[in-house]
């Protein structure tokens, strides 16, 4: 499995650099979102959630907007208070991202059952270099 990690970041394919690129910003947006919906589900006005962080309502109003772009602390703390917690996954993209940012309807990955993930992994996996699709989804699905 370790020397998947090597020859992948050897070669950068700019394919996948986008779709990953897409796919981030997709799910960035998505979680800001949810928070949003979270805080507006728990009372909260932004000027409220500005005086727990020590902020100004502006930064709130800022960080809120569809073209922001907020530090990962900044994300934390503002989940925090409108009683959500972040979570992080990191795995390797082994193709799952080309084929996820490229499906016409926008769903996302943490909405999407393991059955979905692997399928497109295991096919990746099959044509690339012969690990078989199994081992290749559970090594990219493992958290």
């Amino acid at each position: 499995m370790s020397d998947l990690l090597p020859s992948a970041a050897a070669t950068p394919n700019p394919r996948l650099i986008r779709a990953r690129a897409k796919l981030l910003a997709r799910e960035d947006r998505a979680m800001r979102a949810e928070l949003i919906r979270l805080r507006r589900e728990a009372g909260l006005t932004q000027k409220m959630v500005a005086e727990m962080l020590g902020i100004s309502q502006q930064a709130i109003h800022k960080f809120e907007r569809y073209d922001s772009d907020p530090k990962l602390s900044t994300l934390r703390r503002y989940a925090n208070v409108v009683g959500a917690v972040v979570e992080h996954q990191v795995i390797p993209d082994v193709g799952q991202s080309e084929w996820i940012a490229a499906q016409s309807e926008w769903e996302a990955v943490s909405e999407m059952s393991d059955a979905r993930l692997r399928a497109p992994i295991a096919a990746i996996a099959a044509r690339n270099d012969g690990w078989t699709g199994s081992k290749r989804a559970d090594f990219a699905l493992a958290g």
